[in-house]
């Protein structure tokens, strides 16, 4: 299997692709989260992705082949947020996720200067999933050991 995954940083806006691994796998169905820069509120587009049937999971979803995830973004506005990092004025985007396996949906919170801040997931299976940016820097804590034993 391969498989790509990153993150595209520029001018005209962020995108980042979700965790996908484990039981993060469903989120491959789901809206990624982006944000079109500079920011309007009321600014639409829509963004499809060819998703393999590797991806499937008795779950939540199987099918053959390749399925279609249609997502359709909306720049809802600002809103001024209580966050681990302090209040945060922030900006909304709402998206929807469509394809043949049911829909999911993303609302995210963007900060200029930390990048998304929340990610508010509804699954297709009518899971919840919700990430939340608690800290910023950089803090080094691997540990080898844990994953190639004591050398």
């Amino acid at each position: 299997m391969r498989s790509g995954t990153g993150v595209a940083e520029g001018p005209r806006g962020v995108w980042i692709h979700p965790p996908r691994y484990g039981e993060y796998a469903i989120l491959e169905l789901s809206p990624f989260p982006e944000i079109r820069l500079p920011f309007k509120p009321g600014q639409e587009w829509d963004w499809e992705l060819s998703v393999g049937s590797y991806w499937s999971n008795p779950a939540w979803a199987v099918w053959q082949g390749q399925m279609q995830v249609k997502t359709h973004y909306k720049s809802v506005g600002q809103q001024r947020v209580a966050t681990p990092l302090g209040k945060l004025e922030c900006q909304q985007v709402t998206a929807v996720a469509r394809c043949s396996a049911g829909q999911a949906t993303l609302s995210l919170l963007f900060h200029p200067q930390y990048g998304f801040v929340e990610l508010d997931y509804v699954n297709i299976d009518g899971g919840r999933l919700r990430f939340q940016l608690l800290s910023v820097g950089v803090v080094n804590e691997f540990d080898a050991t844990t994953y190639f034993g004591k050398q």
